[in-house]
């Protein structure tokens, strides 16, 4: 086969059964595709238009409704009942090779999380290791290759070839974390905190999470997340009119204040603020606008109950809420706005205001650019300014050339990663 001529790929994204369209809305905004399928409740997507290069800019992090990223081929593999495993094998060769990519770290057989998804697990049991050892024989599996190979079933007998990023893919089987429920918690909304944590600090969790940090706890009862926060070690001041429950009752890490979770200020800025309150969805993105300007907290993590209908409206418009507050402020933001598994119709939120020792694995990637950006700007600025005999150049002029970074590096919100201050770039200027 003739490996040059160019192809054409698409992208398949899993999300939760009932949010096809509104994924669907959110990568033909980001892509600038139209999806070709979108079937109601079938857990999963398919837009035509991708790029390879496209695939390793974009991580799965910076999706709202989107639990796992696969650049696939545009038509599925048909399968036979009699032969599954060579028909999927011969595709995802063929596939490798006109995208010149010698190998690949691993292989899953995955399958959407819908009931009839899940009727297909024995099956991809069944295959996986069978199209391991044939990769394995064809030395196509490496331990240090870029991507992984992903096989996704459908209910129609057929199979999705495709591949993933590792450093940008979820790291977790069908996108989702595997997290127990703790059996003294007070209540389920527990494992919605533990995932938030998973899946926004990453590697950075035990650095973010130290014990006798102080956070606060809005709309806390009966305290799911503020059990989760104690037993990191950290203090916690539960705000709510409502009774707490369990081991939380009298507990010396926990400071129960009824009070009105809108209404509450703390006396001194703190590490962390999370706030799961059943309210309309743009209030609580002011209230978290309130305290990220404020600096009253390091970290928050937040849920907005979303309506039935323009879910993803609903996203856009609180993320521009927030962004917006911290633009006025002149502070940069990182904000990543996600459905995790353990969310129903709600999104969770994560919001910080970034530095360069940030170690967030959804922001990494940004804060790097964002300085290479500034430094590249500043130092073009001063040599031109050398250059240039006369009048030198102004410093409005050196701050014009700062611009933020590549949205599509960044992901969908454009306050992921902000130049410093203007004031900063003013003084590097001057000490150049």
């Amino acid at each position: 086969m003739n490996t040059n001529v160019p192809v054409t790929l698409a992208w398949l994204a899993y999300c939760r059964p009932g949010f096809e369209r509104d994924l669907a809305e959110e990568l033909m905004a980001r892509f600038h595709c139209e999806a070709s399928q979108v079937i109601e409740s079938s857990g999963f997507v398919i837009a035509p238009g991708a790029r390879l290069k496209t695939l390793s800019e974009t991580a799965v992090a910076s999706l709202t409704f989107a639990r796992q990223l696969v650049l696939t081929q545009p038509t599925p593999v048909t399968l036979a009942t009699n032969d599954r495993v060579n028909p999927i094998l011969q595709a995802l060769l063929d596939f490798m090779a006109v995208n010149h990519i010698a190998g690949v770290t691993d292989c899953w057989i995955e399958y959407p999380d819908t009931n009839d998804g899940k009727a297909l697990s024995r099956a991809a049991k069944a295959i996986e290791p069978r199209l391991r050892d044939a990769l394995a024989a064809e030395n196509k599996i490496v331990g240090h290759a870029k991507y992984r190979a992903h096989i996704f079933l459908t209910p129609t007998k057929e199979a999705w070839v495709g591949l993933a990023d590792m450093n940008l893919a979820a790291p977790d089987f069908l996108g989702i974390p595997r997290i127990r429920m703790p059996q003294d918690a007070p209540s389920r909304s527990t494992l919605k905190l533990a995932e938030a944590f998973h899946v926004f600090l990453a590697d950075s969790e035990a650095q973010s999470l130290q014990p006798d940090m102080r956070a606060v706890d809005l709309g806390a009862a009966p305290g799911g997340w503020t059990w989760q926060l104690i037993n990191r070690g950290i203090r916690v001041t539960a705000i709510d009119n409502g009774d707490l429950k369990g081991d939380l009752v009298d507990n010396a890490m926990v400071k129960h204040m009824r009070l009105d979770g809108f209404k509450y200020a703390p006396n001194v800025p703190v590490d962390w603020m999370v706030c799961d309150m059943v309210e309309s969805p743009s209030r609580i993105a002011t209230l978290v606008s309130k305290w990220l300007t404020q600096g009253w907290a390091r970290y928050i993590i937040f849920n907005l109950k979303l309506p039935m209908k323009k879910r993803a409206g609903e996203v856009l418009r609180c993320e521009q809420i927030i962004g917006e507050a911290c633009e006025e402020a002149g502070l940069p933001l990182v904000l990543q706005l996600k459905q995790l598994y353990h969310d129903r119709e709600e999104v969770t939120g994560f919001a910080t205001i970034p530095t360069k020792r940030s170690q967030f694995a959804h922001n990494r990637a940004a804060i790097k650019v964002a300085d290479k950006v500034v430094n590249k700007a500043v130092n073009k600025a001063a040599k031109k300014v050398k250059r240039v005999s006369g009048e030198p150049q102004t410093t409005e002029k050196t701050v014009s050339v700062v611009k933020a970074p590549p949205r599509k590096i960044l992901g969908t919100s454009p306050w992921s990663a902000k130049p410093p201050p203007k004031k900063d770039i003013k003084q590097k200027r001057r000490t150049s």
